[in-house]
């Protein structure tokens, strides 16, 4: 029984132990100040690439790469204090107007998230996704194609029966055709006797 109840504490502890280490991985995750963070860090990691680049391509021109990648630094660093002061430029124009103020909030986030490269994290979540997407894409095109068949077998159907129910009626109406002028016939052969 006293060997049961330590392998139980020690499950429990060895579960607790997983499940805070997923509750911080999560909360790390969804902190806007952790995710402003690792944006800032992205940007900072891109403007560094963008520095190296232009500076490893031209030796003769190091002072002016120098500066480009200095001005290119300057204007991330700008970008990146802008983003920052942008809640507090929203709040102040958009006070009164919550409607407006979420829309100005989406539109920027969606501006920056669109500036910024994607992360390691967003690239391996849509390689996650790209099968499932697949599949899904292959299905609709599937029941797609399953739903014109089905279109183009009965408007192919009620095209006939169309045409069948035309040739009938153009058949009665010639038929009454002549059994008018049959009539029109018999009576005027009467009137002359």
């Amino acid at each position: 029984m006293g060997e049961e109840s330590e392998a139980l504490k020690a499950d429990i502890e060895q579960r607790r132990e997983s499940m805070t280490g997923t509750i911080d991985a999560i909360e790390d995750k969804v902190v806007p100040s952790r995710i402003i963070e690792r944006r800032r860090a992205a940007m900072s990691g891109w403007a560094g690439n963008i520095k190296e680049r232009v500076m490893g391509t031209a030796h003769s021109a190091t002072g002016q790469a120098s500066s480009t990648a200095g001005r290119v630094g300057d204007r991330m660093s700008q970008a990146t204090d802008a983003v920052a002061d942008a809640p507090a430029q929203v709040q102040r124009a958009t006070a009164g107007s919550p409607l407006i103020a979420g829309a100005v909030a989406f539109g920027i986030g969606a501006l920056v998230a669109a500036l910024l490269p994607e992360t390691k994290t967003e690239q391996r979540a849509v390689a996650a996704v790209q099968p499932q997407l697949a599949t899904a894409t292959d299905a609709m095109k599937d029941a797609g194609q399953h739903a014109l068949d089905t279109a183009k077998s009965s408007a192919q159907g009620a095209a006939q029966d169309l045409k069948d129910a035309a040739a009938e009626h153009a058949h009665d109406v010639a038929d009454q055709g002549k059994d008018a002028g049959q009539q029109v016939k018999d009576a005027a052969v009467d009137n002359n006797r």
